[in-house]
């Protein structure tokens, strides 16, 4: 903006705009009036000025706040680029504390440890601790919410202790992080009605996943994992994981070390369309991991899940988890020596041909210990490809590779009986084999 004098009146001159005629000064042609005229220069406002700012790192501009009052201004209104800001120590606590006013507009900030006998204020609720951390000094963590334009927020072993509910009230945010620290439960999630991603390590969040109905529409990926505390704290998170199954933008589930419980077999080819990596606790019927009781109930097992594939027309999903036989079950019986008993199920794709295996995982017992998975013979669930096919020669290929890995258990489509592995151990006959 500018101004010239003409006959004693001003006029505001805008940038990059002619001026309307009505309004045009006339001049009176003197050389003070051309030299006014040559000088006047468009100035940016705080507004222009902001959306440059925001093509620089967070230190610049914090850096550039201080030339004057308009770029002052520009730099709480910038909107700074994604890029992680960490709180790891006491100066970039005070850093954060100034941004908090000066640079609200911070998309991304991880909050971590800032060094011993530091804390931040205690929430609602704390646990014991509060009394033996008493004499650290306290920081202020609710100047969070300061931070509307959060896109991404993490907290990582950072010293809190109670409930933050302020802390679950970005408008904004897509990812949320949190290992260890406060307590809190799945309902606050509603205040954060764009996030897409959620991960969580610690055994202080509570609640039934149910609770997450209100991400549906947003939700991509979802991890809770207790692990890193005590088994007590596992039961914190609960319900069934079908809850999630109408998700249109899932793609990654982890439940594992919670109290969700369920059964594989519900899902049909309409549930989880987009899910590519499913992780669930072990008392989830049919998960990886999972122990049955009997071996006919683990065959059963597999071809239903082989049907549940067929609708789905994806295997990718469950093709490297393992089942087991329990040590509880009937037919389970102890190893006498090598080798190890094919009591774990799995599935194979050879080619385009889909079958499943029953193997018996080495024990190691010492550093000398090198015995290889031992393996039985494939059950085919799928016709073997056309030989005039594309796929018929890779699927020769590979089918000679792992029938080269079939040793003690050559012929055997599924575990000796208790009979016959005695018999190998007592002969040392162990080749000869059976078709079931």
């Amino acid at each position: 903006f500018g101004t010239v004098h003409s006959n004693g009146r001003s006029a505001l001159i805008l940038p990059h705009r002619k001026m309307p005629h009505s309004k045009k000064p006339r001049l009176t042609g003197s050389n003070d009036d051309a030299e006014a005229s040559s000088d006047a220069r468009p100035i940016l406002s705080a507004d222009e000025f902001a959306c440059i700012l925001g093509f620089l790192p967070p230190k610049q501009i914090m850096c550039l706040r201080r030339v004057c009052k308009t770029w002052r201004e520009a730099a709480k209104k910038t909107i700074v680029p994604i890029v992680e800001f960490t709180v790891d120590s006491i100066d970039k606590y005070n850093a954060l504390n100034v941004m908090a006013t000066a640079m609200p507009n911070l998309q991304q900030i991880k909050i971590s440890s800032m060094g011993a006998r530091h804390k931040y204020n205690d929430g609602e609720d704390p646990d014991e601790e509060a009394a033996r951390t008493a004499n650290d000094t306290i920081h202020d963590i609710e100047m969070l919410s300061n931070f509307t334009k959060l896109r991404t927020l993490e907290f990582e072993c950072a010293p809190m202790n109670g409930r933050y509910s302020s802390l679950f009230e970005f408008s904004l945010l897509q990812k949320l992080k949190i290992t260890w620290g406060m307590k809190w439960d799945l309902e606050l999630l509603s205040g954060l009605p764009l996030l897409e991603e959620l991960h969580v390590y610690s055994g202080g969040v509570t609640g039934n996943i149910n609770s997450l109905k209100a991400l549906k529409d947003t939700l991509t990926m979802l991890s809770i994992d207790s692990t890193m505390v005590s088994i007590e704290f596992s039961n914190n998170v609960n319900g069934d994981f079908m809850d999630l199954s109408d998700f249109p933008h899932l793609k990654a589930l982890s439940l594992k070390n919670t109290a969700v419980k369920g059964n594989l077999l519900n899902i049909d080819e309409h549930h989880f369309p987009l899910l590519e990596k499913l992780r669930l606790p072990h008392r989830v019927y049919g998960v990886d991991g999972y122990k049955f009781q009997r071996i006919a109930e683990m065959t059963d097992f597999i071809h239903k899940v082989y049907h549940l594939i067929q609708k789905r027309r994806s295997p990718k999903l469950l093709l490297n988890w393992t089942w087991h036989l329990s040590e509880d079950s009937p037919d389970w019986y102890r190893s006498m020596r090598y080798p190890q008993l094919p009591f774990s199920i799995e599935l194979v794709k050879v080619g385009s041909r889909l079958g499943y295996r029953w193997f018996g995982v080495y024990v190691v017992t010492s550093e000398n210990d090198d015995g290889p998975t031992q393996y039985c013979e494939i059950n085919w669930l799928d016709q073997e490809p056309e030989r005039e096919s594309s796929d018929y020669e890779i699927y020769l290929q590979k089918l000679e590779r792992i029938q080269r890995n079939i040793d003690f258990y050559k012929g055997y489509s599924q575990p000796p009986t208790q009979d016959e592995y005695r018999r190998w151990n007592l002969t040392g006959k162990y080749s000869v084999g059976r078709s079931w």
